[in-house]
């Protein structure tokens, strides 16, 4: 499959997670400033699992019957190696850039970095409520009945929410294909302006932001490859989602993996990516 540049949706995803649980389920929302929410079972030998770029922040929360935890995790910039702790998970993966408005920390404060939930949400009622179950339906509502009223209230009080819709959207149109002048031009303001707005409020510059949604987009093909992948494949893919040849695509996605496209697909096919991934 190689991707058609129109209806594009760039849904973030950390594929070694999946790779990592013996079942990984995935609800889907692309509403509300969220992507997704899943929950999975450590059950399997691996000790680590590698996270990827994704530009987005998801809430994972800890069932473990006697130390239960919670924490939001930024994105990372580059692949990083964590601990793959067995037991039982309960994510929200937001869309990427989405961001928030919290009192006592910024969004850049995010990026490369985990903080407990507590320490930035007051909610110890969610907090046990969703550690203390493994009932997935049952912990979507219950995240979403308080996190509704949250999110309501930190659109009302953002005064760039409707330039950062703009530019979010620009942005997912062309899979990451688009330069700041471009957004500057669409928004009506300039560069400088455009990339102040956007560092502080996503933590992270324009040019990158795009560059992780771009290599999103390219995840999300190559995960769709169904039959081996030959440089043919890759050479038309990486035109069609805008590197500069095919020799830049893969040092792109090295840089962000550690790997080649070409042992990425055998990977998945290895640990049998598809039927571990459950969409409810």
């Amino acid at each position: 499959m190689i991707s058609k540049q129109n209806n594009i949706i760039v849904s973030p995803k950390q594929p070694y997670f999946v790779m990592a649980a013996s079942r990984y389920y995935k609800a889907v929302v692309m509403d509300y400033g969220i992507s997704h929410f899943y929950c999975f079972q450590n059950d399997l030998s691996e000790n680590s699992v590698i996270a990827v770029p994704d530009g987005s922040i998801d809430i994972l929360f800890c069932c473990d019957e006697k130390e239960p935890y919670a924490t939001i995790c930024g994105t990372v910039l580059q692949p990083k190696i964590v601990r793959n702790v067995k037991n039982y998970f309960f994510g929200v993966r937001f869309l990427p850039g989405q961001s928030f408005k919290f009192k006592n920390i910024a969004m850049k404060d995010f990026v490369e970095h985990e903080v407990p939930l507590l320490d930035v949400i007051n909610d110890n009622a969610l907090f046990e409520k969703i550690t203390s179950s493994r009932d997935f339906n049952y912990q979507i509502q219950t995240f979403m009945t308080g996190y509704l009223k949250f999110y309501t209230t930190s659109q009302a009080s953002d005064k760039y929410v409707d330039l950062k819709k703009q530019m979010l959207q620009k942005i997912n149109d062309t899979g990451g294909q688009i330069k700041v002048k471009e957004l500057a031009d669409e928004a009506g303001y300039s560069v400088r302006y455009i990339n102040r707005v956007f560092s502080e409020e996503f933590g992270l510059s324009p040019k990158l932001f795009c560059k992780l949604m771009r290599f999103q987009h390219l995840l999300s093909n190559l995960n769709d490859f169904d039959k081996d992948i030959y440089d043919t494949n890759l050479a038309q893919l990486a035109i069609e989602l805008g590197y500069y040849d095919q020799s830049h695509m893969i040092k792109d996605f090295y840089e962000l993996t550690n790997t080649t496209p070409g042992k990425y697909v055998h990977s998945l096919k290895e640990k049998e990516y598809k039927k571990r991934l459950i969409v409810v």
